[in-house]
């Protein structure tokens, strides 16, 4: 696990934590690693989860389908970041949503048992790595909310431009790779995709937006933020 550490150092599960509390930390929550293939299930909304996960690379994406069967995707998971972290409701029931490989991927399992049941001996520092958790699941919601934010805009143009300048602050550049295909970005805007296309097709030749495959540029000034300026 020490090629992975700079990664750990990173995720908000250790954060403030020493190399070596980190490396106690996983010695004694016992953790194991899987590699998934790009499109593979993690797992499903009718599993029960009992682990949270850290991507140790790749990307993944949670989704749901609605009543039409329409799939949406409610956000995507990069390296560092953490999955499962509903498994801390300890009530057996089934999680949901699914979660899948956007890329061929690697997460570091770690069972909940490890950290919150009582009759368990734990780590002595599992107190700021539940703290830690409990943090994590204020930021998932505050995320929740930015995608409410976002597909609640009845305007496609205020949808698409909304979703940009957001990923063009997380990255803190006016240009930047987005982790969606087409078809996965109108899912997850919850658009048709040939409405998405048409309209960053406008866009790109109103001068607002430049693009190529997944990579974009903001054009227009009104529409680049200052956090990265």
């Amino acid at each position: 696990m020490n090629k992975y550490m700079k990664i750990f150092k990173e995720t908000s599960l250790f954060k403030g934590f020493s190399e070596q509390e980190i490396l106690q930390s996983l010695a004694c929550l016992n953790g194991n690693s899987r590699i998934y293939r790009k499109k593979e299930i993690i797992f499903n909304k009718e599993d029960r989860l009992h682990s949270i996960g850290i991507v140790l690379d790749g990307t993944l994406f949670i989704s749901k389908e609605d009543l039409g069967g329409v799939r949406l995707i409610f956000s995507e998971l990069i390296t560092g970041e953490v999955i499962g972290e509903t498994a801390l409701r300890g009530n057996d029931q089934p999680v949901g949503y699914d979660a899948a490989a956007a890329t061929a991927c690697e997460i570091l399992f770690i069972r909940i048992d490890r950290l919150v049941r009582p009759d368990q001996t734990a780590c002595s520092l599992r107190g700021r790595i539940i703290e830690n958790l409990f943090n994590l699941l204020l930021r998932k919601n505050e995320a929740l909310y930015r995608k409410l934010d976002i597909v609640t805009h009845k305007n496609l143009r205020a949808r698409i431009v909304h979703y940009l300048q957001f990923q063009a602050e997380k990255n803190r550049s006016p240009v930047f790779t987005i982790p969606f295909t087409r078809e996965e970005l109108a899912h997850y805007l919850s658009v048709d995709r040939s409405a998405l296309s048409r309209e960053l097709g406008r866009m790109k030749a109103a001068g607002i937006v430049d693009y190529s495959r997944n990579t974009f540029r903001l054009l227009q000034s009104e529409f680049i933020e200052s956090p990265f300026k």
